[in-house]
């Protein structure tokens, strides 16, 4: 689901992995690090990079994972620690609750956020808000709204963007993360660990699922141990099955062999890349691939597999037509003030050419 981007944008709990170094390492007394852009930002491996010293290296088994750019000052180097590396993408919503627990105090600072404290447990009650679980585990950035809801934080944090909302009649256990300027709408249930982006509109059932910036299931239908990329829209009633009627292991989408493969996993739901699309009750299999920029539609379920830049997805599919599908793209990105770039569309452009764009 990385097409056309590198795979530190992607996210680790509810923020991308960049923006998590890039926070982590605010204050670098104008050192250069190059880190591999998979290196997921735990704890170990942020203390392990602060150590590093001009010149030094943190290499294992042959791969680069992080270097200091400058003269070398150091006499030996030797780091034994195993990097926690991004390795396939069923590991991003399973490794979301590690995740926004590595990343939460970088959140908090970061939002500036405001954590509620045990004495406010009766006043959001009387408005509306009932916590079960821990008060301090809830963190609000400037301008978050809570309407008349259910919190539960005894398994992990709750925490909320700046301008974020969670409408009225909401159930939602955490571990959960949403971005900036997002929104649970009326009646939505959420399971964690699950993270959701800037500028996103959730509603309906999501359980462990990661959905990434400017993304909408803003209406019924489930999706659970799922990763939805940026600008994707779910129409209404859109529902992903995570687990086989038989509870056998999962089948999923292998570009390198072409072919589905045993994920040796039971729960796994979908994948979708970067701005792909569904028609209502779009209703998809377990393990189901997705790739970019594609309108998923017809009358029949989905392919567990479908290339990017599809027009379909099921019975008598077609390639998109690629202007159509920056069109879309356009309107879509200028409902929320932003503008599609002549170099981005080049290189949508140069990737639809491609043999090789499935995600």
């Amino acid at each position: 689901m990385n097409l056309g981007r590198c795979v530190s944008t992607l996210n680790y709990g509810a923020r991308s992995i960049s923006d998590q170094w890039n926070d982590a390492f605010i204050k670098t007394n104008g050192r250069r690090i190059r880190l591999n852009s998979r290196l997921l930002p735990t704890y170990t491996s942020v203390n392990i990079v602060h150590n590093l010293r001009p010149g030094d290296q943190w290499i294992h088994e042959g791969i680069l994972i992080a270097e200091i750019e400058g003269i070398t000052e150091s006499i030996d180097v030797s780091i034994s620690t195993t990097p926690l590396l991004l390795s396939s993408p069923k590991e991003i919503f399973e490794k979301c609750g590690d995740g926004i627990k590595e990343d939460l105090e970088r959140i908090k600072s970061t939002w500036r956020t405001r954590t509620l404290d045990e004495e406010e447990r009766n006043a959001w009650a009387q408005s509306g808000v009932f916590v079960q679980g821990p008060m301090d585990r809830i963190h609000l950035a400037p301008g978050a709204i809570i309407r008349p809801c259910s919190l539960n934080t005894e398994n992990g944090d709750i925490a909320m963007g700046s301008e974020s909302e969670i409408m009225e009649g909401c159930n939602v256990r955490g571990p959960f993360v949403m971005g900036a300027n997002s929104q649970v709408k009326m009646g939505t249930n959420v399971y964690g660990p699950t993270g959701v982006g800037s500028n996103c509109r959730i509603g309906g059932e999501i359980k462990n699922s990661v959905i990434h910036d400017y993304s909408n299931k803003a209406h019924g239908g489930f999706i659970g141990n799922s990763v939805i990329g940026s600008w994707c829209n779910l129409g209404a009633e859109t529902t992903t099955s995570n687990l086989k009627n038989n509870y056998s292991e999962v089948s999923v989408w292998d570009n390198e062999s072409n072919t589905l493969v045993n994920s040796g996993r039971t729960f796994l739901g979908l994948f979708m890349g970067d701005h792909s699309k569904t028609a209502i009750h779009t209703a998809f299999n377990t393990g189901t691939v997705v790739g970019a920029f594609c309108n998923v539609f017809g009358n029949s379920t989905p392919s567990k597999h479908i290339k990017s830049f599809t027009w379909g997805g099921a019975e008598n599919s077609e390639d998109y037509d690629i202007d159509k599908a920056l069109d879309a793209a356009r309107i879509m990105m200028q409902r929320r003030d932003i503008k599609l770039s002549s170099e981005d569309e080049l290189n949508i452009r140069q990737l639809h050419k491609s043999s090789t764009f499935d995600i």
